[in-house]
């Protein structure tokens, strides 16, 4: 065999090769296809029963469609009449609102008068209520004063009674006093005793000791009065035994109570300007030595 039969008898092989996977691929095709077209035409029947089904799914709807439609209509028509309704209600409560606005704002005017007013009679009562204030404390005050006045004017009617009583006695007294005088023969008025030397002793001996010293070291009180014998004019020598005896001057007596007298400092300053102190005592019994 020559060269060129071995190639055509290869061609015919591979040719051959060729149309029987080609008859392979046929037949398997066909049987593909036939299954196919019965699967499309039971698709065909299943979607021709969906076709009338939503044939009369849509027939249905339009039927709800159109009666919902009917009464969008109908509740439409019933919607604009309730909102017309509705709008002259709006309108008449707003007619009513403005005026029970302007009614508020009148009222409002009123109430701010009534507050003004209200606030000045406010003021006006805090003001009469500070005067009332001051009235009743300035009247308390009086009350006050009417009591010590009452208590002043009681004690003052018991000082003028005691010193009405005390009078008397004084009166008995330098009547008594007077006698005595004349019967020894000496002077009794206390303007010619003073003349003499400012040094006239009481009637009777006396003593008594320094109640109260005055600032100026000048003017004492006593513990010692008319009862004692004192009068006005009277002169004492005052000494002090604390802390040694100390002669310290005389005492000339410028007012004399029943109890109590004030004396003056003669020459007005002690012996050496020695310092008088409560405790010290006066007599009409001794004198200073030279």
């Amino acid at each position: 065999m020559t060269f060129v039969g071995k190639i055509l008898v290869i061609v015919i092989m591979v040719f051959a090769l060729f149309f029987l996977a080609l008859s392979t691929v046929v037949f398997t095709t066909e049987v593909n296809w036939s299954e196919q077209v019965k699967k499309l035409n039971t698709d065909i029947t299943n979607l021709n029963s969906e076709k009338q089904r939503i044939i009369g799914e849509r027939e249905t709807q339009k039927t709800l469609v159109q009666t919902s439609r009917d009464e969008l209509e109908k509740a439409t028509k019933q919607f604009q009449s309730q909102l017309k309704d509705i709008t002259e209600q709006n309108n008449r409560r707003q007619e009513e609102i403005t005026k029970q606005r302007t009614a508020v704002e009148t009222a409002l005017q009123q109430v701010k008068a009534s507050q003004d007013e209200a606030t000045a009679r406010i003021q006006e009562a805090d003001v009469l209520r500070k005067n009332l204030a001051a009235v009743e404390e300035q009247r308390n005050q009086y009350k006050l004063q009417k009591t010590d006045l009452d208590q002043t004017i009681l004690q003052l009617k018991r000082e003028l009674e005691v010193a009405q009583q005390n009078n008397k006695d004084l009166r008995d007294r330098v009547s008594v006093y007077s006698a005595t005088l004349q019967k020894e023969g000496l002077p009794t008025d206390v303007a010619v005793l003073k003349a003499r030397g400012g040094t006239a002793p009481p009637a009777l001996p006396v003593e008594g000791e320094v109640v109260k010293v005055s600032k100026d070291n000048r003017t004492v009180e006593l513990s010692i009065g008319s009862n004692d014998g004192l009068v006005v004019g009277n002169v004492l020598d005052l000494y002090s035994t604390n802390p040694a005896p100390d002669y310290l001057g005389k005492v000339e007596i410028i007012s004399v109570d029943v109890q109590q007298s004030v004396g003056r400092v003669v020459g007005g300053k002690t012996l050496y300007g020695k310092k008088i102190k409560e405790g010290d005592h006066v007599t009409s019994q001794i004198r200073r030595r030279g």
